[in-house]
């Protein structure tokens, strides 16, 4: 692979996975006063609602898609168009400044296939293949991504349900929030904003948390905008960026933007990605 499209695919599994980080959690600090009784419950149960009317009302996304990243020893921007469908059905195609392709993503639940334009190369595997897995934080599994891929681009819930602590906000700026601690992955946690009159209960942070402790892994979702739901019944914010703060040495940071949202589902077929005639396909193990 050439040193020009691997510095494109390190940051493509980043964006398919939006996590690059190793190892297993530590518990983090509290951040604020316990919920506890009855307070507790009734956040419980807020949550649980505005998590389950985004399931059911938001199933599919098209947008246009600009991810860029940066580390210690690189940076970049790949403008392209995302089509997106609950659980895990993903296809991504990315262009140059002119417009022209690069390369296609497909990903299908348990499989990924990329096609890189000016190699005339194609890898295709099962998303456990190494290239992958390696990438994935403690409790973070294959079989988890098959179930929770559209969440993390949408702002929803790609974790079981499962809340074993809740904690009131306490910083500046994100006043009336709670820190959800979530029973898998270990001591994973999440910040919600509870439903007001002109908006439902939104996600706002992910944190995930290495063996050594230390800053978190961040997954902030940021510029919530209305988007139509597919039979026009309503609206529902998404977000229209998207941050993976790993903080860690020589870690990658990923910005995606997303514009020009769509929530219409199209057919199961526009989700398949051919292989072009005479591109060499590589099996990814």
């Amino acid at each position: 692979m050439r040193p020009g499209l691997a510095g494109l695919v390190a940051p493509l599994a980043g964006l398919l996975l939006l996590l690059l980080l190793g190892g297993c959690a530590i518990r983090p600090p509290t951040l604020g006063e316990p919920v506890l009784g009855p307070a507790r419950l009734a956040v419980e149960q807020e949550f649980a609602a505005a998590m389950a009317q985004r399931r059911q009302r938001l199933r599919c996304l098209d947008a246009e898609m600009e991810v860029s990243w940066r580390s210690l020893l690189r940076s970049g921007m790949l403008p392209g168009y995302l089509r997106l469908m609950r659980p895990s059905r993903l296809i991504f195609f990315g262009t140059d400044p002119l417009g022209r392709p690069v390369l296609a993503l497909m990903v299908d639940g348990d499989r990924f296939r990329l096609v890189a334009v000016a190699d005339a190369k194609a890898y295709e595997g099962p998303l456990g293949a190494e290239a992958f897995r390696r990438y994935l934080p403690g409790g973070v599994t294959p079989e988890v991504l098959t179930d929770s891929l559209f969440d993390w681009f949408s702002g929803g819930l790609p974790f079981a349900p499962e809340i074993v602590a809740v904690y009131r906000e306490r910083e500046p700026g994100e006043d009336g929030g709670y820190w959800l601690e979530l029973a898998e992955p270990r001591y994973a946690r999440l910040l919600y904003l509870p439903a007001t009159a002109d908006s439902p209960g939104l996600v706002r942070r992910i944190q995930l948390f290495e063996r050594r402790g230390g800053a978190p892994t961040e997954i902030v979702f940021d510029q919530y905008r209305p988007v139509s739901t597919e039979d026009s019944s309503g609206i529902l914010p998404v977000p229209h960026r998207i941050e993976l703060l790993t903080r860690r040495h020589q870690g990658v940071d990923l910005t995606i933007r997303l514009s020009e949202i769509l929530a219409d589902c199209p057919p199961a077929a526009e989700f398949q990605l051919a292989i072009p005639r005479g591109f060499l396909l590589e099996q990814v193990r």
